[in-house]
């Protein structure tokens, strides 16, 4: 049977996805930052109901981003699920931004790489001429 990776190998590792078409499997990650236990279940409770709500199959809870990291490159997950975006490392790789983010200042040059798309003030196109 073709695995999720299109391979043919008929024996995958332990834990690696096999089914075709395949059930997405979830992880949770909550920063290992967060150690107060009631923290935690507030973190992680909404990402298990959504874990639920898409019909993923559950692949547990990670607390270091480069082990969730390991995990979808293994094939043991597909899919990572946050309690929010700003709980995601800055200095993940590979780092996906939306354009209409804004902009985090440069830790190497200490200031904005360009304007914080939040603030800026809505105003008239400038007329070149």
């Amino acid at each position: 049977m073709e695995n999720t990776w299109g391979s043919s190998d008929p024996d995958p590792l332990p834990g690696q996805l096999t089914d075709t078409p395949a059930t997405d499997h979830a992880l949770i990650y909550v920063p290992a930052e967060v150690t107060h236990p009631e923290d935690f279940a507030r973190l992680a409770a909404p990402c298990l109901e959504r874990v639920e709500a898409c019909g993923y199959t559950f692949a547990g809870v990670v607390r270091v981003w480069d082990d969730a990291m390991e995990m979808t490159r293994s094939g043991r997950a597909t899919v990572v699920v946050v309690p929010s975006l700003a709980h995601l490392p800055h200095d993940r790789r590979p780092r996906v931004e939306a354009a209409g983010d804004p902009v985090r200042a440069d830790a190497n040059r200490g200031h904005h790489t360009g304007p914080d798309v939040r603030t800026t003030r809505n105003r008239r196109p400038r007329v070149l001429r």
